[in-house]
């Protein structure tokens, strides 16, 4: 697995895989990310990284970490380029 800090931005990483452990913290608390307002069930169950309804720019993370809130992108040359042409 390779995983690579965003430059210039603070808990975003790229990974070609999802991570067992979080590259920001340590903890082994990466979870799928999930968008919107979820339900009861999903909010509690420790499997899932809720987000909420705003997804992070340029493009919405694949995956989160429930400890410290990192952000990490599957590294694909697609999401490379989104993210190379985005400008606030």
């Amino acid at each position: 697995m390779k995983t690579t800090k965003i430059p210039n931005e603070e808990n975003r990483y790229w990974s070609d895989r999802k991570p067992i452990i979080c590259p920001s913290c340590g903890e082994k608390a990466v979870r799928k990310s999930i968008y919107g307002y979820p339900s009861q069930e999903d909010f509690q169950n420790p499997n899932i990284h809720c987000v909420g309804c705003i997804p992070d720019l340029p493009w919405p993370r694949t995956w989160g970490c429930n400890n410290c809130d990192a952000a990490i992108w599957k590294d694909t040359p697609k999401m490379r380029y989104r993210y190379e042409r985005f400008e606030l």
